[in-house]
Formats: structure tokens, C-alpha cells, sequence
């Protein structure tokens, strides 16, 4: 199963992510995939108070870059794996100047084999980049335009989708919606 959680900053994605998923039963793991680096002491500060949330069943693993190896590995483990989060990545993926297209291809590629299977359920978490004003500068607008596209793929083939207001959460798409996205 995929569940994808959008929403604009301090919305409150992450903390109900982590209720949504600690609600999940019958799962042998949980694993906390985060993609943030801390940079510089803001960040790690918001880092600390992530992981401060979370319970102590949690598994964390920090990849920046390579999670598609990881969702690869942990199919079929009985596990519940929250990916914290898909816009740090994509900044993170231009930042090191990897092929954007070529990662955004084989993470699609094993995200698919997680629709509609229900050993396995995990929930992507990301922001919603297409709500503000048009960045001044061009590469903050191919973030918003690569962050928003990628977005838009997710939401395609997740099995739910759900934005997150103020701390509260939007069902936007429900398991078993067959109409087309676009």
C-alpha cells in the first residue's frame, strides 16, 4: 500500500504521518526513512525535534540520496516504512547534481511494486510547492517544477493521498479510485 501525505511547511504533515502509521497493525517493522542533512544549526535543531516525536519501536535510517535501494530492500518484510521527505530529496538530488530523471525513474519503478500490496505499506511524505508565488530565481523554479511533477507521479500511483491543513488531514484519493488523475 501507498499512502501520500502533502501539505505546505509546519503543516503538520510529519506528526500525523506518524500517527496514521503507528495506527497501522499486524506489521513486524517500522522504519523512519529521512532525507534531511543538517546543514547548518536550524536544521539540526528540526532534526532533533523529528526524531524526538517518533516512539521508540521506530527504526531510523538518514539517506539523503539513495532511497530507492532502501524501498528495494525493505519489501516484503512486513514493514511500515514512512519516507520523510520526498521535496528534501529532489533538493537534495539537484544539490549533488545527480540525474534527476534517471533516479525519479527507478524510484517510480519500485514504488509501483508497493500499490495495492498489503504485506508491505508505506507513506510518502512531501510538500506542496505549487501553492505560493513563482520563485525569482530559476533554480528555485526548476525545484518547484521538478518537486511539483514528481508530486503529481506519486499522487498517480498511490493507493491514497491525503494533504495536510493546520494539522489536519484532506483525503484527496482513497483506495480504489479509478478515475484518471490528469
Amino acid at each position: 500500500m501507498i499512502t501520500f501525505v502533502l501539505g505546505g511547511a509546519k503543516s503538520g504533515k510529519t506528526r500525523w504521518s506518524l500517527r496514521y502509521a503507528e495506527d497501522l497493525t499486524g506489521f513486524k517493522n517500522y522504519y523512519y526513512l529521512a532525507t534531511a542533512e543538517a546543514h547548518d544549526e536550524e536544521m539540526q535543531e528540526k532534526i532533533e525535534l523529528h526524531k524526538k516525536e517518533r516512539s521508540a519501536f521506530w527504526k531510523t535510517i538518514e539517506e539523503p540520496i539513495n532511497i530507492s535501494s532502501y524501498l528495494e530492500r525493505l519489501k516484503d518484510t512486513s514493514s511500515v516504512i514512512l519516507l520523510d521527505c520526498l521535496t528534501l530529496w529532489v533538493s537534495n538530488l539537484i544539490h549533488y547534481r545527480k540525474s534527476f530523471e534517471e533516479e525519479i525513474k527507478i524510484f517510480i519503478e519500485i514504488l509501483e511494486k508497493y500499490k495495492g500490496h498489503e504485506r508491505d505499506w508505506i507513506i510518502l511524505v512531501s510538500n506542496e510547492v505549487g501553492l505560493g508565488i513563482v520563485p525569482e530565481g530559476k533554480l528555485a523554479r526548476e525545484f518547484r517544477e521538478k518537486a511539483g511533477l514528481l508530486n503529481q507521479k506519486i499522487a498517480e500511483i498511490s493507493d491514497e493521498v491525503y494533504f495536510i491543513v493546520a494539522g489536519l488531514p484532506l483525503l484527496l484519493k482513497q483506495k480504489g479510485f479509478t478515475g484518471s488523475m490528469i
